[in-house]
C-alpha cells in the first residue's frame, strides 16, 4: 500500500443529498454563426461593470508597476449571481494622482440583465496596499465566501460577515505574507474538510533594492530615477522567493505548513497557480507557473506532504528544455478524454504552452499540434480561461495579452505594448483555431481575466483587467443548449464544493468540469460548472463527485437550458 492510500483521512459519511432546485430556464438565443454576429460584445458600460486599474506609475520604472491586476468573480452576498472584486495597484514614490482603490461591485441581475453597483464603502473593504490578485472561498465554514487579496507587501484576508460587509483579518489569521505575492488558490489539500491556501511569491524586488535597468530590461550602467534611458527590469535581475502553503486549522486560522509539506525547497518567480487532481488519484495537487524559472508540479502524497515531480511530469519546461516566462495557468479537459490538461501563458517568442494530460501525472507538450503556438508567437500573454464560448460541447480558450514595456515597439521588442486579446475555438479534439470574428475588438494592455455567467443567460461572459486602463467586459451572445450546476450559498466555496468534479452526458458526448478557487492570472472565475450541449434538449446524466463524499451524486434525465443548484 503506497503512502497516499495508507494515509487517507477518514472521510465524512455520505450525506443524503441534496435538494436539487431548478433556478432558471432560458430559451436558446439566435446562433451567432447563423446570423453573422460576433460571439461577444462589450457590455461593461451597459451593465455598470466598470473599473479603471491604476498602476501607480511614477516615472521611476518600479518593476511592480508592470504586473497588475486581477479580478475575482464570486457570489459574496449569496443571492445566486456572481459579483466582481477588482484589485487595484497603489501609490509608489513619485506618483501623483488619485489614490488607487480596489473595488467591490454587487451584481443586481434582473429581467433586464445585470446592473452592477459599487458597494466598496459599505463592504468595509479598505485595502490600502499595492494590490496584485485575489481568490475567494469559505475559510471559516460559516456559509459565505471570504476574500483573500495578494499584494506587493502585506497580503490581506477579508472575512465575510454575512451582512454585506467584511472584516480585515490577515494578521489575525496568519496569512499576511509581507513579500511580493501574485496569484493564490484555495483547496482542501489534506481532505480534512476545510480550505487550505497556496500563495505564489514573485521576486525579492523592493523599493529599497530598485535597480537601474536599460530599456532592454537588463542592468546597463547606472542612472537616477526618471532618467530617459531607464526601463523595467527583467525578473532575472532579482531572486525568486519561496511560495507559501497555509493549512487551515478548521476554524479559519492558518499555519504556515510550507516546510512541513516539503514545499520549501523551491525559490522561483511564481506568478500563476492552480490546484486540481493532476494524476487521477483524487488528491488535489498543485501546479505553479514561474517567470523564467521552471514551472512546478507538486504531487500530493496524501500524508500531509508533497513530492516535486516537475521534471518527471513533462510540464516544467518547453520541448527544448528551456524554462519559459510563465504568467497564467488554466487546468481543464481540453481534448475531451476526461483528464485535466494544462495551459500556461508565456512571453513573446515563447508561445503559449499546451500540456496534454497523458494520465498518471505525465504531460505531453502539444502546443504546436494543438494550433495554439503559432498565433501566440508574437503575443505576451497573461490571463487564460477555458470556457465553452460557443456552447458546442467542448472547451475553448480565452487569452489576455499585453506587453510589460511601454516602449516595446520603439526599442525593438516583439509585439506592441497594447495587444489584442484572443479567443481560440476548440475543433473538438484538442486542436484549436483563432476566432478573429469573436468581437474582442478592444486593444489594451491586459493582465488578469475571469469568466462567469453575469447576466444569467446560460453562457459565460469574460472580464479583463488592463494595466493602468479601463477594464473590459464581454457579454456572450452564443446560441445553443446549455446546463449549469452550482452549490447553494452555504456550500459554494466550501471544501465540499471547491474541487468537485461534475461529469455531464448529453447528445452522445461526455464532458468533465472541476470547480476551482483560483486560476488564470491573479484572478478567480465562477464556482458554478457550465456546459454547452448544442442542440440537445435533455441531459441524460450528471454525476457529481465531491472531495469529502464517498459516493457520487447521480442525476438523470434533466432538461437542458437549466441552472441547477445543489443544497443540503
Amino acid at each position: 500500500m503506497n503512502a497516499r492510500s495508507s494515509a487517507r483521512p477518514h472521510l465524512r459519511p455520505a450525506c443524503p443529498i441534496l435538494a436539487v432546485t431548478a433556478l432558471m430556464a432560458v430559451p436558446p438565443l439566435a446562433i451567432p454563426t447563423a446570423t453573422g454576429q460576433p460571439l461577444f460584445r462589450e457590455t461593461g458600460t451597459a451593465w455598470g461593470l466598470e473599473f479603471h486599474h491604476n498602476a501607480g506609475f511614477s516615472g521611476r520604472k518600479y518593476m511592480v508597476e508592470t504586473m497588475g491586476g486581477g479580478v475575482v468573480l464570486f457570489d459574496y452576498d449569496g443571492d445566486g449571481d456572481d459579483d466582481a472584486f477588482f484589485i487595484d495597484g497603489g501609490p509608489l514614490p513619485g506618483y501623483e494622482g488619485p489614490a488607487p482603490r480596489s473595488r467591490l461591485l454587487r451584481n443586481d441581475a434582473g429581467p433586464d440583465g445585470p446592473r452592477f453597483v459599487d458597494v466598496t464603502d459599505r463592504s468595509n473593504i479598505d485595502f490600502g496596499g499595492y494590490g496584485a490578485g485575489g481568490v475567494a472561498g469559505d475559510v471559516d465554514a460559516d456559509g459565505d465566501l471570504d476574500l483573500y487579496v495578494t499584494a506587493f507587501g502585506g497580503n490581506h484576508l477579508y472575512l465575510n460577515l454575512g451582512d454585506g460587509s467584511f472584516r480585515a483579518a490577515g494578521a489575525e489569521r496568519g496569512v499576511d505574507d509581507p513579500r511580493w505575492s501574485a496569484s493564490a488558490a484555495f483547496g482542501d489539500l489534506d481532505l480534512d474538510g476545510d480550505l487550505d491556501l497556496y500563495v505564489t511569491n514573485y521576486t525579492d524586488f523592493s523599493l529599497a533594492n530598485h535597480k537601474f535597468c536599460g530599456l532592454g530590461g537588463s542592468t546597463d550602467g547606472a542612472g537616477s530615477d526618471g532618467e530617459p534611458g531607464r526601463g523595467y527590469c527583467h525578473p532575472d535581475m532579482y531572486n525568486g522567493v519561496p511560495d507559501r502553503l497555509y493549512r487551515n486549522d478548521g476554524r479559519g486560522f492558518f499555519v504556515d505548513a510550507t516546510a512541513a509539506s516539503s514545499l520549501d525547497g523551491a525559490a522561483e518567480a511564481g506568478l500563476g497557480v492552480v490546484i486540481g487532481d493532476l494524476d487521477g488519484d483524487r488528491w488535489p495537487d498543485v501546479y505553479v507557473a514561474n517567470d523564467k524559472d521552471p514551472n512546478l508540479l507538486f504531487r500530493n502524497l496524501g500524508n500531509g506532504r508533497f513530492e516535486d515531480e516537475s521534471l518527471l511530469s513533462g510540464a516544467a519546461y518547453d520541448r527544448g528544455g528551456t524554462a519559459e516566462a510563465g504568467m497564467g495557468v488554466e487546468l481543464a479537459d481540453l481534448d475531451g478524454d476526461g483528464l485535466q490538461d494544462l495551459v500556461v501563458t508565456n512571453f513573446a517568442l515563447e508561445t503559449n504552452a499546451f500540456y496534454r494530460n497523458a494520465g498518471e501525472g505525465v504531460f505531453l507538450d502539444r502546443r504546436f499540434p494543438s494550433g495554439l503556438a503559432q498565433p501566440s508567437l508574437q503575443q505576451l500573454a497573461f490571463g487564460v480561461n477555458a470556457l465553452d464560448a460557443d456552447l458546442d460541447g467542448d472547451l475553448d480558450l480565452f487569452v489576455a495579452n499585453g506587453h510589460i514595456q511601454p516602449e516595446a515597439a520603439r526599442i525593438g521588442e516583439v509585439g506592441t505594448y497594447e495587444q489584442p486579446n484572443q479567443l481560440f475555438e476548440n475543433l473538438g479534439d484538442g486542436r484549436f483555431r483563432e476566432r478573429l470574428d469573436a468581437g474582442l475588438n478592444t486593444v489594451r494592455t491586459s493582465r488578469g481575466s475571469a469568466v462567469a455567467d453575469l447576466d444569467l443567460d446560460g453562457d459565460l461572459d469574460i472580464v479583463v483587467v488592463n494595466s493602468n486602463q479601463p477594464s473590459e467586459v464581454y457579454g456572450n451572445r452564443a446560441g445553443g443548449g446549455w446546463f449549469a450546476l452550482g452549490f447553494s450559498p452555504g456550500d459554494a466555496g466550501s471544501a465540499d464544493a471547491v474541487g468537485a468534479e461534475v461529469v455531464l452526458s448529453a447528445g452522445g458526448r461526455t464532458q468533465v468540469r472541476e470547480t476551482r478557487a483560483g486560476s488564470s492570472y491573479l484572478s478567480q472565475s465562477t464556482l458554478t460548472a457550465f456546459f454547452g450541449v448544442g442542440e440537445a434538449n435533455r441531459i441524460e446524466r450528471v454525476t457529481v463527485r465531491q472531495p469529502l463524499r464517498k459516493r457520487p451524486l447521480v442525476l438523470r434525465d434533466l432538461p437542458a437550458n437549466r441552472r441547477v443548484r445543489l443544497r443540503r
